[in-house]
This record gives structure tokens, sequence and C-alpha cells, in this order.
């Protein structure tokens, strides 16, 4: 019984309380050294969920902060508690959320490109900074001369 020492705790279970527990709770199996005991393993899964939920809020948070979606103008990392939700930060050249980038491929539309700054845009721009999120990728692929996907 002293090979089935708890790895958390030091304790050493009963005999007959040799079970092991899983994510579906208690299974009828004999505990393997290196195990868990049962009050253990329920903080050892408690932290895990706390430690994913505090990187799901800080990826929001982040997220947040970035330019919107291109194309439903919500949240680039997408919408909160959706399946598709990113649980890390945007790439920085990221233009859509992961529901747009989806619909985008589904519907076979290839890559986003933004539209090329209009001339009136260009000369306002030289007067005061645009309040566009997308501005600078605008200029940057207006300079590589590609056009506009069609929506």
């Amino acid at each position: 019984m002293d090979s089935l020492v708890c790895i958390d705790c030091g304790d050493v279970p009963e005999q007959e309380s040799t079970w092991e527990y899983g994510d579906r709770g208690r299974v009828e199996w004999v505990r393997r050294p290196g195990g868990r005991c049962w009050s253990c393993q329920q903080d050892r899964e408690e932290r895990l969920e706390r430690e994913a939920e505090e990187r799901l809020e800080a990826a929001r948070a982040v997220n947040a902060k970035l330019r919107p979606c291109w194309s439903c103008r919500g949240s680039i990392g997408g919408a909160e508690g959706s399946e598709l939700e990113l649980r890390e930060r945007a790439r920085p050249d990221r233009l859509e959320c992961p529901q747009c980038e989806q619909d985008c491929t589904a519907k076979d539309l290839g890559p986003l490109v933004l539209p090329v700054p209009t001339k009136r845009e260009l000369m306002a721009a030289l007067v005061s900074t645009p309040d566009d999120p997308w501005w600078e990728d605008r200029r940057k692929r207006a300079k590589e001369g590609r056009m506009r996907r069609d929506r």
C-alpha cells in the first residue's frame, strides 16, 4: 500500500479505497502507483478549469483591445462563449473573427483583401491620422497592388 501514496498530499489509501478517479467520477479500478486521492484529484481538476478560464479571460481582454473583425465588426477573437472563440491572443495581421473566416471558407471566397484607400483618404491622412483601425493594413496592401475580394 505504501506504493499507492497520493503524489500530491502523501496520504496512503485504505485497502478498500483503491479506486481510480477520472473525468466521469469514480471508476472501479485499482489505483496505480503515482496516482491521486479523490480530494487531490478534485482539487487538480478545479485548478485546471480555473487556469483555463483565466487564460480565456486574458485572451478575451487582449482581443477586445485589438481592431474589430472586418466583416461583422465584432471582437476579432470571436463571439464570447461561441465554439469558435479564440482561446489565445489573435495575431496582429488577423482581419476577421473565427466565425467570419469559417463562413468565407465555406463559401470558397478566398482570403480577405482590404480595399485600397481612395485618393481622398490618402490626402486626408496627410493632415490627420485616420480613424480607421485597418488603415495601416490598407495602405500596406495598396502598395502591394492587391485588389479587394468580392463578397
